[in-house]
């Protein structure tokens, strides 16, 4: 277990891996050698990493799975909108309060819970299918069990990485973070492509179902560096707690612009699930070139989590690049029918959609006190999930009535449109916008003294996160 010691830090007890500390890693300049994130030198980190990856790639082989499912079922891109629509629901309705849930409990058991819940969820889909009993519904019913799990699941996996590697390897272990992610992403897209067209849809369900096993084993044995010790507010009211973590968003100068602008891009700009089925569909590629139009996006995701971990300076000014970025090459997907064409745009934008992602989350993370975390990621994962419901059915609504690239051109020029917007209301001229290499001075202020300012106070926790994480024990 882990024991408060006199300053409040929670120790960790004998844990996987051999240590190292995680401030002779962040001492190193960034770039330095060849090794690609300081943070993999935590070792709880690496075996986290790892096991995410490997959870990582089952997810993404059931995305494939579950698509083409409900294209066998409905043959509709209306309906493939509307099943999306329903898995991300809950991400639009609940992760608010799973990041308060997550600000409360701790948030690695949170995490084991999650998992296990979405091993259950495949296990009930492939059954279904392999039996040949599976009718729409209950697809439609799973899938939102599902999003559900995630609405739980996100806040708490963004605000426990932190709590791995310290806050002084934070942005490394987000850019980090991200390869691995992508890396499943490209994997998984080819793999569940591959399961499907061999040995059917069950058999990319079973695939997802038997990834958790590993995730939840690491997750068990892992220990953080030091763990805040988070106290409940006086009231204890979960709207009240919410509510300062919107408050913080919104009122903060250098997290308002961050949320703006990756709200655009979280709208318009990653609708994936139901583009790229479509998009195969309307290139006759099949569900081979559908897992092949994964894995190129999955391809330039890595690249561009690789990028963002060599040049660790995140700005507003690149966000905005990158929604920009995004937006111009779903206009040029709408406007190529030739499939080698169409799998290169897919890398540059999976590589322009990640650097927008990461910059944010990275923003985000370093502007955020602990106490706070949870509550501010949850309004990350809001955007990057909570929105598809709109976007997918929007979407989905275009393609049934013009086809997929016409949605994919309006959706471009949306984005383009407001991302531009925001860059002129905020003022986020290069004169104007915070220098990457500029310290993020939000999280340093105390959040009790916020109040002075016009904002309300949030509550504190009883011990504070030191600046570097303790040894980890060998």
């Amino acid at each position: 277990m882990n024991r408060p010691d006199a300053s409040g830090v929670s120790r960790p007890s004998r844990a996987l891996g051999r240590g190292t500390r995680a401030n002779d890693a962040a001492s190193r300049p960034a770039g330095s050698g060849r090794r690609l994130s300081p943070a993999f030198q935590v070792p709880a980190f690496r075996w986290y990493w790892g096991s995410q990856l490997i959870s990582g790639v089952g997810t993404w082989a059931q995305s494939v799975a579950q698509s083409w499912l409900v294209l066998e079922l409905t043959h509709s891109a209306v309906m493939l909108g509307t099943v999306t629509m329903l898995q991300f629901l809950p991400l639009m309705l609940f992760p608010l309060i799973g990041g308060v849930i997550a600000d409360r409990l701790p948030r690695r058991r949170m995490l084991i819970a999650t998992k296990a819940a979405a091993m259950i969820q495949a296990l009930l889909l492939g059954g279904l299918v392999a039996t040949g009993t599976v009718q729409l519904w209950e697809v439609a019913v799973l899938a939102f069990m599902l999003g559900l799990t995630n609405a739980f699941n996100n806040p708490a996996a963004q605000a426990f990485v932190p709590e791995l590697v310290g806050p002084s390897l934070v942005a490394d272990a987000v850019a980090i973070n991200s390869i691995q992610f992508n890396l499943a992403r490209m994997v998984g897209g080819a793999v569940g492509g591959i399961t499907v067209a061999w040995w059917g849809i069950p058999g990319a369900l079973f695939l997802n179902a038997a990834s958790y096993v590993p995730a939840i084993v690491v997750l068990a044995l892992i220990r953080p560096l030091a763990v805040t010790v988070r106290r409940r507010p006086a009231d204890g009211r979960l709207v009240h707690e919410l509510a300062d973590g919107l408050r913080y968003a919104v009122r903060t100068p250098s997290v308002r612009p961050v949320v703006a602008l990756f709200g655009v891009v979280g709208l318009l700009g990653f609708n994936w699930s139901v583009a790229l089925p479509l998009l195969a569909v309307a290139l006759h590629g099949g569900v081979t070139g559908f897992g092949t139009l994964m894995s190129a996006l999955g391809a330039g995701s890595l690249m561009a989590g690789v990028f963002v971990a060599r040049n660790r300076r995140p700005s507003e000014r690149r966000l905005a690049a990158g929604g920009l970025g995004l937006g111009a090459l779903l206009a040029l997907l709408g406007l190529t029918s030739w499939y080698g064409l169409s799998l290169a745009l897919m890398v540059v934008a999976g590589f322009s959609g990640v650097v927008a992602a990461v910059t944010a989350n990275t923003l985000l993370q370093l502007r955020t006190p602990d106490e706070l975390r949870g509550r501010v990621m949850s309004i990350y994962v809001l955007l990057m999930g909570g929105t598809t419901p709109i976007g997918a059915f929007l979407l989905g609504t275009i393609a049934g009535g013009w086809g997929i690239q016409v949605g994919l051109v309006v959706f471009g020029g949306l984005t383009m449109l407001g991302i531009g917007a925001i860059v002129l209301r905020m003022g986020l001229s290069p004169a104007d916008v915070r220098r990457p290499d500029a310290p993020a001075v939000q999280p340093a202020e105390s959040p009790a003294a916020i109040g002075s300012e016009g904002r309300i106070p949030v509550p504190v926790s009883t011990t504070a996160t030191p600046a570097l994480g303790p040894r980890v024990p060998d």
